[in-house]
């Protein structure tokens, strides 16, 4: 068996997709970070994320926004705490941040339900003859107090996106409809491009709608989670992923037993 490439982490991987145009209105400003360009990125948003290269499941994300000569950092579901200088904000940051590798980020300003952020991911899955299938959609609805949308990181709660985006922007049945299709073939084309790299069999693709329903895509999951959709109300959606998992892998076990 061909060894695998090493995983991207969120630097190459915005990259990556960065590169091919098609992409490009989707993805938001992002930096490798130094100083100088957190500076520059708060100066511009006046909002952003400061996240690990090589980090998952919301951990170690900061939220950091100005307000005049104030700055305010909120990490992962702890109190934001201000910070009165961008030479105390700098020596937070470099604390926090240790020798680890960081990306800054845009804050897009996610739309909110009662005041709490959610992101949306998009399961996709390879069946057991190795074409892509959307098997999910869900939203991930941010915890009390959190800056992550991770729901197991921020205690946060799962919900349909058509609760969602009715719950959070007002959208009729036709426009959620329509937004969906547009996930679900955007979830197509992740993975359409993330093979250009090397094969994948899951990627779970997280989405943001900000508050004039622009939608961005925020992450690329080569190793996502089945359990987000064991919390919807509708069981199917579950029991749809698991069941493709489970042929996709009866399939691959079959096909090795005759090649003995």
């Amino acid at each position: 068996m061909a060894s695998r490439r090493p995983e991207l982490g969120k630097w190459l991987l915005w990259k990556w997709f960065y590169n091919d145009p098609a992409f490009r209105t989707y993805l938001p400003h992002t930096v490798r970070y130094t100083d100088e360009k957190l500076v520059s990125l708060l100066h511009q948003h006046q909002s952003v994320y400061v996240k690990p290269v090589a980090g998952a499941r919301g951990k170690n994300i900061v939220k950091v926004n100005t307000l005049g000569d104030h700055f305010f950092v909120h990490a992962e579901n702890k109190l934001p705490i201000r910070l009165d200088s961008q030479s105390a904000l700098l020596r937070y940051l470099a604390k926090h941040r240790g020798r680890a590798a960081y990306i800054v980020q845009q804050d897009i300003r996610l739309a909110k339900i009662n005041d709490r952020p959610f992101d949306i991911r998009v399961m996709m899955q390879k069946n057991a003859q190795g074409q892509w299938l959307c098997t999910g959609l869900c939203a991930k609805v941010a915890g009390p107090h959190s800056a992550v949308t991770n729901v197991a990181r921020s205690r946060g709660h799962v919900v349909t996106v058509e609760k969602a985006l009715k719950d959070s922007l007002r959208w009729s049945t036709g426009k959620i409809a329509t937004t969906e299709k547009q996930l679900r073939e955007l979830g197509f084309a992740t993975c359409k491009r993330l093979e250009m790299y090397q094969p994948y069999t899951e990627i779970g693709v997280d989405v943001g709608i900000d508050a004039h329903g622009k939608i961005w895509m925020l992450e690329q999951n080569t190793g996502p989670s089945h359990s987000l959709f064991r919390h919807l109300s509708d069981p199917s959606v579950y029991q749809l992923i698991q069941q493709t998992r489970r042929e996709r892998i009866a399939a691959r076990s079959a096909r090795r037993a005759v090649g003995k």
